[in-house]
């Protein structure tokens, strides 16, 4: 029997049973910490909530974590805790024999963080870190759990007005990001995430009695984001539920007076992010309530620019087949006008900068003479006349000799870095005769926000105009009445080009013949502005504003409307949350000869005589962004 009994100790202590002996030390280590966190915590393990509350002499209130997991010496311990958690989500560890430790790590320590300010410190990590834990969960039984935990927690601190607002909108955002089904693309069929039908409720009350705009903003996230997911469910909300959604979006979408504890600028983004929201409401399948709202926004010239233009991206991604009703000829016509009046605003805040500029760089040289002169770039522009730059004297840091390679202004070609010239035209340099603006121009900073600004709002316009297609003009159209009669005989390409069923865009809606011609026409327009903003990287201001001008006059013909005279606005119409640049008014080139004004060195050489070909535009359908 002695002998026996030996031969069983050596045989348990082989390789498996060490490895069995650590797994069941490590057991027993968890086990024991669980349950010191649960004996610390008021309530045992059955409460709702094991963090206790505390508040501070300020009167913030905030609840209590683990002391022992929140010690920096105790980080084995709370690593140890985390991993448990994640195998019981993964399906590794079960949840009945772990629960105590499950719940004890979000009620006592990562819930009750996200109110104190260390941890706020880390809560966009931590939030993140949940949510990647939830998307890898294998258990339903354990993420049902740990989302429903985390609802309750987080309903309470983001509607107790006591506690900190950054954990209130924490609260709000996590909330807003909680899902009964998690997106998954490693399974067949693929699963898409459905947001938590029980944090709705919260999410709606929240939008409409929120008492700081933080929460409202979070709500409002959450809204976008159920609407988006909406029409992939298999149940979908109640109807009553969605129209009250949408009611309460298109109200904050139209409403322009700014609240008194609200800024004007965060107004307007808000309003945006409505409209954006009500575009993903409407993205599968069409809404009349949503598309009339959205018409009248873009027919409502008292509206920012801005408005305006977020509407215009979503005419081009909304669903606007029937019941939606829209005429599309009309429509057309005010993105056109659209485009004119916010292109006109980017130029006439470039040319009222760049004036400014000159008056300043003016006074400091002790030459400023005053608004002499026409009331062009300063005053009295030295060297300016209205047929280019040329003239020894012209607006600080900017290229002459007739601002660009010729008479025909054509626009250069970016060359090769590193070499000595590019495939069309030839680099710059003296060699070439090309004269590089960011080089010559300490502003040409400026021109580059610019372009970029106005090609984003210009894509804008597209969108509207014809959704995802891009129609190019043909020679033979392009010849007839600068592209507004003839033949149209235009090709059209784009993701949604070859998808019949899926035409969105005012193109997308009109009649095959006479309407569709009269939309082409609107875009041929507006895509030649944003070839000119495309090319516009190789050229100096003044160019640049003579070639916009150019092609606004031809947009102005197609849309058959006007600007409104330099200064003016409609009214009531709010200030625009764009960036100021320099004093208001518009500022062009002066037309008289030379005046007196500074000599600024660092002229340029004239390009002698031959022009270079205008390089092809890239595709338009989405802005250059380098």
């Amino acid at each position: 029997m002695p002998e026996m009994n030996q031969t069983k100790v050596k045989i348990m202590r082989g390789p498996m049973a060490d490895g069995l002996l650590m797994k069941v030390v490590l057991a027993a280590a968890v086990s024991l910490t669980g349950r010191f966190l649960l004996a610390q915590a008021p309530g045992g393990a059955g409460s709702e909530s094991l963090a206790r509350e505390e508040v501070d002499a300020n009167g913030v209130k905030s609840q209590t974590p683990s002391a022992t997991l929140r010690n920096p010496k105790n980080v084995g311990t709370l690593n140890t805790l985390r991993s448990t958690v994640r195998n019981v989500l993964n399906g590794s560890a079960s949840l009945p024999d772990n629960r105590a430790n499950f719940r004890g790590f979000f009620q006592s320590y990562l819930f009750p963080m996200m109110t104190v300010e260390d941890g706020l410190k880390n809560a966009a990590k931590d939030r993140q870190d949940l949510f990647r834990d939830l998307q890898n969960a294998r258990s339903p039984e354990a993420h049902r759990e740990v989302v429903d935990m985390a609802l309750r927690a987080m309903t309470t601190i983001v509607q107790d007005k006591a506690y900190r607002p950054a954990a209130r909108y924490n609260a709000m955002l996590l909330i807003s990001q909680l899902n009964d089904q998690e997106p998954n693309a490693f399974v067949t069929p693929q699963t898409l995430p459905e947001p938590m039908r029980a944090a709705l409720q919260v999410i709606m009350q929240q939008f409409k009695d929120a008492d700081n705009d933080e929460i409202k903003i979070a709500a409002l996230l959450g809204l976008s984001r159920h609407l988006e997911w909406d029409s992939y469910r298999q149940t979908p909300m109640p109807p009553a539920t969605r129209s009250a959604i949408v009611k309460d979006l298109i109200a904050l979408a139209e409403t322009k007076d700014v609240p008194p504890t609200r800024d004007a600028e965060v107004h307007s983004w808000m309003r945006r992010r409505a409209i954006d929201a009500l575009t993903l409401a409407c993205t599968a399948k069409a809404d009349a309530e949503i598309a009339a709202a959205l018409d009248r926004l873009l027919k409502d010239e008292s509206n920012s620019p801005s408005v305006r233009l977020a509407v215009a991206a979503a005419l081009g991604r909304i669903s606007i087949q029937p019941p939606a009703k829209i005429d599309a000829v009309a429509t057309a016509k005010d993105l056109g006008y659209l485009a004119l009046v916010a292109c006109d605003a980017e130029l006439t805040r470039a040319e009222a900068q760049r004036k400014a500029d000159y008056e300043h760089y003016a006074r400091l040289m002790g030459t400023y003479s005053g608004e002499e002169g026409s009331g062009g770039y300063g005053g009295g522009m030295p060297g300016m006349a209205s047929s280019g730059m040329g003239g020894p004297g012209r607006i600080p840091g900017m290229p002459g000799g007739g601002g660009m390679t010729g008479s025909e202004g054509v626009v250069r070609t970016r060359p090769t870095p590193g070499g000595t010239g590019g495939e069309i035209g030839g680099g710059y340099g003296t060699e070439s005769g090309y004269t590089n603006p960011a080089e010559a121009d300490p502003k040409h900073y400026q021109m580059e926000y610019l372009r970029r600004r106005i090609r984003q709002q210009l894509y804008a316009v597209q969108l509207g105009l014809a959704g995802t297609d891009d129609f190019v003009e043909s020679k033979t159209t392009a010849s007839g009445s600068a592209g507004l009669g003839g033949a149209n005989t235009s090709s059209s390409g784009g993701s949604g080009a070859g998808n019949q069923g899926d035409k969105k865009g005012m193109h997308g809606i009109a009649k095959p013949g006479d309407e569709q011609t009269q939309v082409k026409k609107i875009y041929y327009r507006v895509r030649k502005l944003a070839e000119v903003t495309e090319q516009a990287g190789e050229s100096d201001l003044y160019q640049f504003l003579k070639d916009m001008r150019r092609e606004l006059k031809a947009l102005e013909l197609a849309v058959g409307k006007r600007l409104p005279p330099a200064g003016a606005a409609p009214a009531g119409a709010p200030a625009d949350d764009a960036p100021a640049a320099g004093p208001a008014g518009k500022a062009g080139p002066a037309k008289g000869g030379p005046g007196k004004g500074p000599a600024v060195p660092g002229k340029a050489k004239p390009m002698p005589g031959k022009a270079a070909a205008r390089p092809q535009p890239q595709v338009f359908g989405q802005p250059r962004m380098k």
